[in-house]
């Protein structure tokens, strides 16, 4: 094992996001850099919670007791059934509409996000700030390829996930037909279950690990798709392994680094939350406090508070994006540097350039001055 190829890959990293972000300031490129990082960048998620509530009672039409249901409530509903029996061709038809529209939508973004993670990998590596516009057409192919690999990685976990949870159905299959099943046999195949779950996760986790730090570095460095890309991954990796585990075990102590300060910066950026909100609040106050007129107010101001929340939320993202945008640029850069100096053939970034990099920078700075 020879550590001083993942020591100067942390010394190339630093100096490349050094020359190229932090030597001289310059706004359009970190505002460029930032949008370009933001669009290669993970999705968000969310989830939600429930409680109990008492349920409500329906009024009746005669004036009658709170729990019975008047004719008219009855008459409603017979109404809305009949009404959705005989539009129940053209929901469908909605439906099945809008999913597709949605599914486009999402194979759409993710293209785009697969052909701007090749932008952000070429921003850092490049000698000159390359052209979003000339940049997309030479990685639409690398895009595509990286995008189709996804979504086998995708299929291939869904796919495990069924087959280790076909014991389970096959339980409840028979639970439901009544023949129980022993209770330490039952235990025991839970324990298995969710054993099994965790090592699928642990794996997908690793190859989503390292077509991140290998992967698309190769590819980008060796012009290629997945498959080529790979084949440089496995020559390069050749005697290599306690350097690559090398490499892992470093970047998780700068993981926790980078958490650390990020985590400060978020912090500290969540002001920037408050005009958003101020304005999906003053929307709400104004909704509330027009009284009878509340469901009018509703329908005309329900959009803009909408809008306030969505564009408020893009707009802080972005800005995050921005101010995080050296650990984005050093740890790009640090699986570049790594990658290049196990196989010479992907060197995209190294020592020499940067410091010619960080020495443009200064003359550029002697000058303005």
């Amino acid at each position: 094992m020879n550590s001083d190829i993942v020591t100067d890959s942390i010394s190339d990293a630093w100096n490349r996001t050094r020359g190229l972000l932090l030597a001289r300031f310059d706004a359009g490129r970190w505002l460029k850099l930032g949008l370009i990082a933001m669009l290669g960048a993970s999705v968000a998620r969310g989830g939600g919670g429930g409680g109990y509530s008492q349920p409500a009672s329906f009024p009746s039409g005669d004036g009658g007791s709170p729990g019975e249901i008047g004719p008219e409530v009855i008459g409603a509903v017979r109404d809305a059934l009949g009404w959705l029996s005989d539009n129940i061709a053209n929901l469908l038809v909605l439906a099945i509409g809008l999913l597709v529209i949605w599914i486009v939508l999402f194979f759409v973004i993710l293209y785009v996000r697969s052909v701007f993670r090749f932008i952000f990998v070429e921003s850092v590596a490049a000698a000159r700030e390359p052209s979003i516009r000339a940049s997309w057409g030479r990685h639409t192919g690398r895009g595509l390829s990286l995008l189709l690999w996804h979504l086998a990685l995708g299929i291939v976990t869904l796919g495990l996930v069924l087959l280790v949870l076909a014991p389970l159905f096959a339980s409840g299959a028979l639970i439901a037909s009544g023949k129980a099943l022993p209770a330490v046999l039952g235990v025991g195949g839970i324990v298995a279950l969710v054993v099994a779950i965790l090592c699928i996760a642990m794996v997908m986790a690793l190859v989503q690990a390292l077509t991140e730090d290998f992967l698309v570095p190769a590819m980008y460095a060796g012009r290629c798709g997945v498959w080529e890309g790979w084949r440089h991954v496995a020559r390069a990796w050749r005697g290599q392994f306690w350097n690559v585990v090398l490499f892992y075990l470093l970047k998780v102590v700068l993981a926790i680094g980078a958490a650390i300060g990020g985590g400060i910066v978020v912090l500290l950026s969540l002001v920037l939350l408050l005009v958003p909100g101020v304005c999906f609040g003053a929307i709400v106050a104004v909704i509330v406090g027009a009284g009878e007129q509340a469901s009018a107010m509703l329908i005309y101001l329900g959009g803009p508070a909408a809008l306030s929340l969505v564009v408020g939320g893009l707009v802080y993202g972005y800005v995050l994006q921005c101010l995080l945008l050296p650990i984005s640029v050093f740890f790009q850069a640090y699986a570049l540097s790594f990658v290049g100096r196990l196989d010479p053939a992907l060197r995209t970034i190294g020592r020499t350039e940067d410091a010619r990099v960080l020495k443009d920078a200064r003359i550029l700075t002697a000058v303005g001055r």
